[in-house]
């Protein structure tokens, strides 16, 4: 889903505009990772990195849900193959790659390389995050920061997600364009968004680990960008409209989060939510925020991002079970971080 960011509107003025590509979407994309990694090197800086992760979620939501409106397909087979090959071809290849290497690397450093491996196998089928949840690995303990395959929950997260929303466009007639189909997928999708989130609420004091890894508590964060991306026109006429003070709120929130001290997922996952909405729905190409998230740089980062999330966390890794961190591996670990990452 990377790339595929083609939107069937102009989404600056109202209009009809085919193949859009949203380029702010694609540096805020960049600045997700970005903070990812500097979390995952050292929980010392961007305390709360790891939320970038809740970002791709919202993107996520939203992409999915304009490369899916008015996309032709004579009968349903052909609509969810369709959806499954470009999923496939997306996501597989690379990760293909990845679990051969970092299973092979980390036999050699693991003495007990078993959770690991499975992790890696069970990534393959969108299933880790089941995995991790029900070998009870604590996403914040030490042995899963060791596990070279960890950062694959979130793949799994989504790829669940793939399993359902497909049906629920091409049931609700969303794919077709008119106005009852947009209707149903808007009732249907927030309806389970609810049910979502009291999931996520509950789960967080009974079980963590669930609330963390199982998609069923994930949904809504995922929903939430589908909504947006449905919602979008009536909101710019209504909360949106004044869009500069609103794209400024948000995005010197979500720049706040990722470097306060860490709080609860409770608190921090719905608020990074929040703001990411509200960047992604205020946003202006004019505005100045539009002009940095659509820097050369971004845009690079940006575009190789979804292999960054790859192969950073097993460089790390590998790093720990080896030199270790410290200030002088730092530009190490980068340094093959980005070279993998470009391969």
């Amino acid at each position: 889903i990377m790339n595929e960011i083609q939107i069937n509107k102009n989404y600056n003025l109202g209009k009809s505009q085919v193949n859009f590509y949203r380029k702010d979407i694609n540096g805020l994309r960049a600045i997700a990772v970005i903070a990812v990694i500097i979390n995952h090197i050292s929980d010392n800086f961007f305390q709360n990195g790891y939320l970038g992760v809740d970002i791709f979620f919202v993107i996520s939501g939203y992409v999915i849900t304009s490369s899916l409106k008015k996309r032709k397909a004579s009968n349903f087979y052909e609509f969810i193959a369709g959806f499954y090959e470009r999923r496939i071809k997306r996501l597989i290849p690379a990760l293909l790659l990845y679990v051969g290497v970092f299973s092979f690397l980390i036999s050699l450093f693991n003495p007990n390389p078993d959770i690991s491996l499975r992790t890696g196998f069970y990534s393959i089928f969108g299933l880790s995050n089941v995995y991790l949840y029900l070998s009870s690995s604590n996403y914040f303990a030490d042995n899963v920061l060791l596990n070279p395959f960890t950062q694959t929950w979130s793949l799994g997260v989504e790829e669940q997600f793939y399993l359902i929303f497909p049906l629920i466009v091409w049931i609700t007639g969303f794919c077709k364009g008119d106005k009852k189909g947009n209707y149903y997928f808007n009732f249907i999708i927030i309806c389970l968004s609810a049910v979502s989130l009291l999931f996520f609420v509950y789960f967080h004091s009974v079980n963590f680990n669930a609330t963390y890894y199982l998609m069923p508590s994930r949904f809504w964060e995922i929903a939430f960008g589908a909504l947006l991306f449905l919602n979008e026109d009536k909101l710019r006429k209504s909360l949106f409209k004044k869009n500069n003070i609103l794209t400024l709120i948000s995005f010197i929130s979500l720049i706040s989060i990722f470097v306060i001290p860490k709080i609860p997922i409770l608190i921090s996952i719905p608020i990074t939510i929040f703001f990411t909405c509200l960047l992604i729905g205020s946003i202006k190409q004019k505005n100045i925020f539009y002009k940095f998230l659509t820097n050369n740089m971004f845009m690079h980062i940006g575009n190789i991002s979804y292999s960054l999330y790859l192969w950073h966390w097993g460089i790390i890794a590998i790093t720990k079970w080896t030199i270790g961190i410290s200030w002088w591996s730092i530009c190490i670990q980068l340094f093959f971080i980005y070279f993998f990452a470009v391969i």
